[in-house]
């Protein structure tokens, strides 16, 4: 795979990001338990994310395998853009939008589907499996993590929402692990054995397994009267979730293998 289709990691980190992050905070609006401010704020930010995706998207070089996408991929990624905008837009006039955000979320996962389907690695399924599970866990590290510093305002609100966050990322990621796993075995070893050995067991422990953790502390840490401690640990875990992420499809495009 040309070096140019590392462009492509860039694309997917911030699809991922923005497409997690939408799907978690609709479905977190649906089941209740969120403040309006922090509604507010998530939608903002989304828009932002958005902005950054749709540029992204339009510095995709052509020429390599996954460019061939573009067709389906760019109008995907602007239906998806124009959703994170509607969300605002319903957000501030307080108009019904949960379901606005949730399909929207979507649109951003299918846009990743489409990518993987393109081809850049010998797993298709495996990859487009992958990509949706780094962006619901990167989608729920995030929102997590944000909803963790309105705590410090509202000492009163449930930490219900912060937990089903939680563990939505260690579902994500233990599935993570399998895909990785699966990967291996059904692919091929090559990126555990080969030069770029370090990195895919970097991609592993960095990316999953001390996030898996990490998350695992932070809902422990939930228990107490703060929430400070579970919002420091959720910091930790989106960094890692973010460096293995970019790890993981990196790899893929360099070595064909979707770990």
């Amino acid at each position: 795979m040309r070096i140019e289709a590392l462009l492509f990691v860039n694309w997917i980190f911030w699809v991922g990001l923005a497409a997690g992050t939408l799907l978690v905070v609709g479905l977190s609006e649906l089941l209740g338990g969120t403040t309006r401010g922090y509604r507010l704020f998530m939608a903002w930010l989304l828009v932002a994310l958005a902005a950054i995706v749709v540029a992204s998207d339009l510095a995709l070089p052509a020429g390599v395998e996954a460019s061939a996408t573009v067709e389906v991929r760019r109008p995907l990624t602007l239906v998806f853009a124009a959703g994170c905008v509607a969300y605002l837009v319903a957000s501030i006039a307080r108009w019904p939008r949960t379901w606005l955000a949730v399909g929207s979320g979507l649109v951003g996962l299918a846009a990743l589907v489409v990518l993987a389907a393109a081809g850049g690695s010998h797993s298709a399924p495996l990859f487009a499996g992958q990509l949706v599970l780094a962006a619901l866990a990167l989608g729920a590290v995030n929102a997590a993590m944000l909803l963790g510093h309105w705590y410090l305002v509202t000492p009163k609100l449930s930490p219900a929402p912060l937990r089903r966050m939680m563990w939505l990322l260690i579902g994500c990621l233990v599935l993570q692990g399998v895909a990785f796993t699966a990967a291996l075995l059904v692919v091929s070893t090559d990126p555990v054995a080969g030069g770029l050995g370090w990195l895919t067991w970097l991609r592993l422990i960095a990316g999953i397994l001390l996030p898996i953790l990490i998350t695992v502390l932070a809902i422990l840490a939930s228990r107490a009267a703060s929430l400070q401690a579970s919002t420091g640990l959720l910091y930790i875990g989106l960094a890692l979730i973010m460096a293995g992420s970019i790890a993981g499809s990196s790899i893929t495009y360099l070595t064909g293998i979707p770990v």
